[in-house]
């Protein structure tokens, strides 16, 4: 019982620091222009600024998942949680471009911990079968949650300064730097990965074909997923002339869709004791539902309330692609397993930035519409469903 008590509290801090991140990590959509006009910096000024905190996040996350795998998650977890509260007070002191891109680097690096913190943690202290579901939960956790926090700041930011705002979650990251402290720890039958060197840990990481095989394929699938509902899904709704509110909403939906099917995949994939049957008929049922909500015409219908289910959709099916991270954490041993969910996860957040810019170069000459060059999105889903088929089911081969 004092086991299973201590399990729950370790994942649940764990999640709050993935909650905590993922917040300040998207929070520059919500203080962009604030920020911008008390600076007097330009677009592409206070973009660059802002942008420290992905080369910060880029950086370390390799080196994240090493430390987790090498040192007691106690110690670098709050590392972690430390760094991004310091960022924090640091860009409420902020009163230029160089500090604040400063502190924007800083909170990056302790942003970079969070996610595979939470998968490496997940993956110490319970059974590999509730991995995908207690994972799944965290992604719920971080996607409502930040969102709520997200309309709060916003909210007081018409009564308080952005200074004030970054202090208030400056104090909250000392909180739960202490709670991480206190709680976060690896399991006492855990056996260190003892002095492999980081360059053994990538060595034995990249000489497994099946973890190369997942890095890919979730990079083709969970990145795009990513990359069209924070950024391109936009461009689809500007054409189709919905109003900026209502696209709103629509982004909400497509996360509302990843945050319910994340945990339900996993759950599902337990019961059918097949992980790759489960990424199997979402990708493919997802890559149709995103077909349909770029490229589906406006018929004398409701084409608003079609867009928002589709939308929702969207996220739902494509949630699936988290269940990657699930197969390689079945793949990989205790002492590699931290740099493999790193390796993954960069390989996501590689693609899901260059598509932010790829797109782009297939823009024709006669025409700049969003579907001349948004048919890369679901063509790199269907190379996640071709490489699929080169990666062996893990269900089997995991303790129950």
């Amino acid at each position: 019982m004092k086991n299973t008590l201590t399990s729950a509290v370790v994942w649940l801090v764990a999640t709050m620091f993935v909650i905590y991140a993922f917040c300040l990590n998207t929070a520059a959509s919500v203080f962009q222009e604030t920020i911008q006009s008390a600076l007097h910096a330009n677009n592409i000024e206070v973009s660059i600024a802002m942008g420290a905190f992905i080369v910060g996040f880029a950086c370390m996350q390799i080196p994240a998942g090493y430390l987790l795998d090498k040192f007691n998650a106690r110690y670098v977890v709050s590392a972690g949680v430390l760094l991004l509260a310091v960022g924090n007070f640091l860009t409420s002191f902020s009163n230029n471009l160089i500090l604040f891109s400063f502190s924007n680097l800083i909170q990056g690096i302790g942003g970079s911990f969070a996610f595979i913190a939470a998968a490496v943690l997940i993956s110490q202290w319970f059974p590999s079968k509730m991995f995908p579901i207690l994972f799944g939960l965290t992604q719920t956790l971080s996607c409502i949650l930040a969102g709520i926090l997200h309309y709060i700041m916003a909210d007081k930011l018409s009564v308080l300064s952005w200074h004030t705002i970054y202090q208030y979650l400056g104090v909250a990251g000392i909180f739960l730097f202490f709670l991480t402290l206190t709680f976060v720890k690896s399991p006492a039958n855990r056996s260190l990965s003892g002095s492999i060197s980081l360059k053994n840990s990538l060595e034995n990481v990249f000489r497994n074909k099946q973890i190369l095989l997942c890095a890919l394929s979730a990079a083709t699938s969970f990145g795009i997923l990513l990359a069209y509902a924070g950024f391109w899904y936009m461009s689809v709704q500007k054409s189709y002339q919905v109003v900026t509110s209502q696209a709103y909403i629509i982004s909400s939906l497509i996360f509302a869709g990843i945050g319910i099917g994340t945990p339900l995949w996993g759950l599902l994939s337990n019961w059918l004791h097949s992980r790759t049957m489960i990424i199997h008929v979402t990708l493919v049922l997802g890559t149709m539902m995103l077909l349909a909500g770029i490229y589906l015409p406006h018929f004398e219908m409701d084409s608003l309330l079609v867009t928002k289910i589709l939308s929702f959709l969207i996220g739902f099916l494509l949630a699936g692609s988290m269940l990657f991270f699930t197969i390689v954490s079945e793949i990989a041993s205790d002492d590699i397993r931290g740099v493999a969910l790193s390796v993954t996860n960069t390989g996501v957040f590689l693609l899901n930035a260059l598509m932010m810019f790829i797109p782009y170069i297939f823009i024709t000459k006669s025409s700049k519409m969003f579907f001349t060059y948004l048919w890369i999105l679901p063509f790199c889903l269907m190379i996640s469903i071709l490489v699929l088929y080169f990666i062996k089911d893990t269900y089997r081969a995991s303790s129950l």
